[in-house]
Formats: structure tokens, C-alpha cells, sequence
């Protein structure tokens, strides 16, 4: 394995063979150009459009579908009525699978729009970014919100926070407001002059303001900052960056600190979930037609047009797999706290032209919906949710979000076991059950129906494979070279899951 990361990062341009000699100046920026030639054409790009000024839908179109690969777009305008045939026919383009855009944000001041407008947005896959919101919270309500929200069109909020981003007072203000509306995300923009208006700040000030970005994340669970290089940016999946340029002392130092606290926590995240970048290997946790929800959607009660909630959503395997459930008019809500997660799992959808799927960073005790938005919820294995106590806050929340008669549904792994010992007592089962029962409890839920179901444990077999699994290293082995196929000499041991699906009173 190590053999091949080396070849790897020597091929790549990465690393220089050791030799007697020192690398010159002129060979090293050599070999990081041909590093960047080689890795270039494998990021997104991020195309900015002004629809204001924009001279043809079809000049729009032609831009986008141009793209080698789908795009991360921000349309601005003045205002969203302006717009709706545009609108529209993008929307149109993209659910006949003419357009794939990996990510599609529309910048605006004026969020008006009509019940078509919204449905073209929607059926889009867009998120709206409301300017010029005042921090800590808007001085009056802003027109159209209500209706965007309750349409489930993502919304986010830019804002340009002072120093009181430092006051926990402040702050929650601007969450109260924010989760009060429903807001999807913050979208910040960290102005040394802004704050700091004498011009005088050191490391110190730096990591005040870090640390409030951090509540503020934990806490609200969607937030970017929009003048600094973001988190896809800084993991190499997409190519555009911030234009760089002669600027402040002050922020330039202030963007280099920054850097050297988001890098860690973006590599612990991508790190801990290296084993699924790709969605062929996710799906073998479990086998699609092992797989109880996505097989018996009657359980849920879902039908075209359904809108479905998926909690903790990761990589998208179960938004994938009840896609077909609700159809081209329903729509799959994913909400996962880890953005590098959400992003992976839109690649995924986009690239199988899978549009009614959305997928938006969050999380699980605060699903940015309004009450009574969608037909089903769903949660699907997420131990940490029931090991921290959090179980009962996030059931609490999926039934806040599901109509009266619809369903939710947990599923959770209760037990690992060998095949011979499936007779035997499982010491898991009672804890997990006991927790799961206890966040059920609930006055406006009744349990309909407990399914125990399981699989014979998966596994990647294959010499490519085996090298790749939990120590794959995205940038120096390429994951869409290898070859999956189905497991050919089954495990000896079972995977053993409980599902509890409740019915909202």
C-alpha cells in the first residue's frame, strides 16, 4: 500500500525522488504545475451569472452545459420575480436530464414569488441567499420568506457579523431569529475592518472569533463564510478559490489563521469517512435489496408526491433508494451534519440524474423545516444520535415536521453477530431497544409496527479493494478505478437491525 501511495505521489507530481542534489526552485514550481495540470481537470468549477444583465437563457444554457463536469452555480438578481421564465426553463432542463449543476444558489434581495415561481425553483434544486441581512437580526421581516420556506426551498441568510459575533448575547439573538424562520444556513462575511475598526488585532482575536464560529456551527449547524476560501475549496474538490491580490496586513494574516484552524477539522471529517467516497462501496453497508424502508414503502406511507425528511442523512444511500418511492414530483430532504458528507451525496445524486433529492447540512435537533411540512421521516443507523441521549430530541423533531397520519421511522443496528449464535441472547438488543422505545414516547406519536430484519455482514473483496478499504487517500488513488462486485464468499456473521415507525397523531 505504501509502495503504491509513493508511485502515486510521485506520478502526480507531488513528491520529488531523493537524489544527491537539491530540487532547484525552477524544478519544484515544474512538478507543481504538472501536479496542477493533472488534478485541474477532475475539480468543479463555480460559474457566477448575473441574470440582471444576462442576454439569453440560451446564452446561459450553452455556458452551463459546456462544463466537463456539473458546476457549482450562483445566479444573482435583483429580484426573483424578475426571472421566472428563466427560471423555469432551467428547471425544466434540468429534470429532462439536459442540465446537470452540481449546486445551484440564487443570490437575491427580494424573495416575492408566486406558487409557480417557487415550484420552478424547487424543481430546479435551488437554494435562495437573501442579501443584506442586517447581524444580529433583520430590522424588519423579510417579504416572501414564509412562502420560500414552507415551498422547502433551502434559504440562507448573508450577514456581516462585528465584533458582538463574540457576544454569546448577540449571538443568541441571531439563532433565536434564525431557527424561529426556519433559515437553512448562515452565510458570514468576516470583515477585519468591520471587526476590527482600529486596524489592531492579533492571534488572540483571531481565536475569539474562531471560537464563536464554532457555537455558532454546533449549534445552528449550516455555516460558510463567504469571503474565505470554502470548505471544498480547501479539500480540492472544487477549482475556484477567492481572487487574490494586494489587500490588508490584517487580513491577510487574518485569512492564514483561519486557514490553520479550518484545515484539521476538514481533514479529521474527510478522514473518519474515507471508506465510502463512493457510493457503490456505501451501498454494500446495506445490500439495496436487503434494505427494509426503501423495499416496503407502504411502511411509510409513501406515494408520488410524498416529501420524505431522511435525518442524518450521510452519503444519501437511503435519500437514493426512496427516490423512486416518491417520484419525479416528490421530493428526499437529506440533512447531515457533516458538509463534506452533504457535498459527496449531491455529487452522487447528480451524477445518476437523480433531481428530487436535496441535500442540506444540518442538524439532527434542529431540522430547519416548518411543522407539518413533510409526509414521512426517516433515521437510519446512527449510533451516536442514541449513545449521546439525543434519540428523543431528534424523534421529537421528526414528528414536528411530519403532517398529522404521517409516519417516522428509526432503524438502528441492535447486534453483530456470528450465524451460530443468532439462537443465542443478543446483549446489545435490550439496551438499544430500551432507547429507542424511550424517544417514541411521545404524546403525539404511536408506534404502528416494529420490524427486526438483517444481512449477512458485506464485504469488499478483490485485491483493489481490499487495498483501498478504511486507507483509501482520495488524492493519491483514484476510487472510480476499482472494480466492485458482489461478495463471493458471504461472511459468517449477521448484521441484525430494529426499525420502530411511529404514526404522528
Amino acid at each position: 500500500m505504501i509502495d503504491k501511495m509513493l508511485a502515486s505521489l510521485h506520478g502526480q507530481g507531488f513528491m520529488h525522488v531523493t537524489s544527491a542534489e537539491t530540487p532547484s526552485a525552477q524544478q519544484l514550481a515544474l512538478l507543481r504545475r504538472k501536479a496542477w495540470q493533472m488534478r485541474e481537470p477532475m475539480l468543479r468549477r463555480s460559474i457566477v451569472v448575473d441574470l440582471d444583465t444576462l442576454e439569453s437563457i440560451e446564452q446561459l444554457t450553452e455556458r452551463l452545459s459546456a462544463e466537463p463536469l456539473p458546476p457549482e452555480v450562483l445566479l444573482r438578481c435583483s429580484r426573483l420575480s424578475d426571472h421566472r421564465k428563466c427560471f423555469d426553463r432551467l428547471a425544466r432542463l434540468r429534470q429532462g436530464g439536459a442540465l446537470r449543476m452540481h449546486q445551484t444558489v440564487v443570490q437575491t434581495c427580494d424573495l416575492v414569488a408566486d406558487h409557480q415561481l417557487r415550484q420552478s425553483l424547487l424543481h430546479l434544486g435551488a437554494s435562495v441567499t437573501v442579501e443584506d441581512v442586517a447581524w444580529p437580526v433583520p430590522d424588519r421581516p423579510i417579504a416572501g420568506l414564509d412562502e420560500i420556506v414552507r415551498a422547502c426551498i433551502p434559504v440562507h441568510v448573508l450577514m456581516a457579523p462585528d465584533q458582538s459575533i463574540c457576544d454569546e448575547a448577540a449571538r443568541s439573538r441571531m439563532l433565536g431569529w434564525a431557527a424561529s424562520r426556519f433559515i437553512s444556513g448562515l452565510r458570514l462575511v468576516l470583515d477585519v475592518r468591520t471587526l476590527w475598526p482600529d486596524g489592531d488585532a492579533g492571534d488572540d482575536d483571531f481565536a475569539r472569533v474562531f471560537d464563536a464560529l464554532s457555537i455558532i456551527e454546533n449549534e445552528f449547524g449550516d455555516v460558510l463564510i463567504e469571503n474565505l476560501p470554502s470548505d471544498e475549496v480547501l479539500l480540492g474538490n472544487t477549482a475556484t478559490s477567492l481572487p487574490s491580490g494586494p489587500g490588508l496586513e490584517l487580513a491577510d494574516r487574518f485569512r492564514r489563521s483561519y486557514l490553520r484552524w479550518r484545515l484539521p477539522l476538514l481533514k479529521s471529517c474527510e478522514n473518519d469517512n474515507s471508506w465510502s467516497q463512493t457510493p457503490e462501496v456505501e451501498d454494500k453497508l446495506v445490500r439495496a435489496g436487503d434494505d427494509l424502508l426503501p423495499n416496503h414503502p407502504e411502511l411509510l406511507k409513501l406515494q408520488p408526491g410524498s416529501i420524505v425528511v431522511d435525518v442524518c442523512g450521510g452519503l444519501g444511500r437511503v435519500a437514493r433508494r426512496l427516490s423512486p418511492a416518491v417520484g419525479r414530483d416528490g421530493l428526499v430532504i437529506s440533512i447531515e451534519m457533516f458538509r463534506c458528507l452533504s457535498d459527496r451525496a449531491r455529487r452522487f445524486a447528480c451524477e445518476r440524474d437523480i433531481t428530487n433529492l436535496q441535500f442540506r447540512p444540518g442538524l439532527a435537533q434542529r431540522i430547519p423545516l416548518p411543522d407539518a411540512t413533510a409526509d414521512a421521516a426517516v433515521n437510519e443507523w446512527t449510533g451516536g444520535i442514541w449513545e449521546l441521549g439525543m434519540g428523543p430530541v431528534m424523534v421529537r423533531e421528526m414528528a414536528r415536521v411530519v403532517r398529522p397520519g404521517g409516519r417516522i421511522a428509526a432503524t438502528h443496528r441492535l447486534v453483530q453477530l456470528q450465524l451460530s449464535a443468532l439462537a443465542q441472547p443478543w446483549v446489545q438488543y435490550a439496551r438499544i431497544y430500551a432507547w429507542m422505545r424511550e424517544a417514541f414516547a411521545q404524546p403525539e406519536l404511536t408506534i404502528v409496527t416494529e420490524r427486526i430484519w438483517g444481512q449477512i455482514v458485506p464485504s469488499l473483496v478483490g485485491e483493489n479493494a481490499t487495498l483501498w478499504r478504511k486507507q483509501y487517500m482520495p488524492r493519491l488513488i483514484n476510487p472510480f478505478d476499482v472494480t466492485y462486485r458482489q461478495d463471493e464468499n458471504p461472511d459468517t456473521r449477521a448484521d441484525v437491525y430494529l426499525t420502530i415507525i411511529a404514526q404522528r397523531n
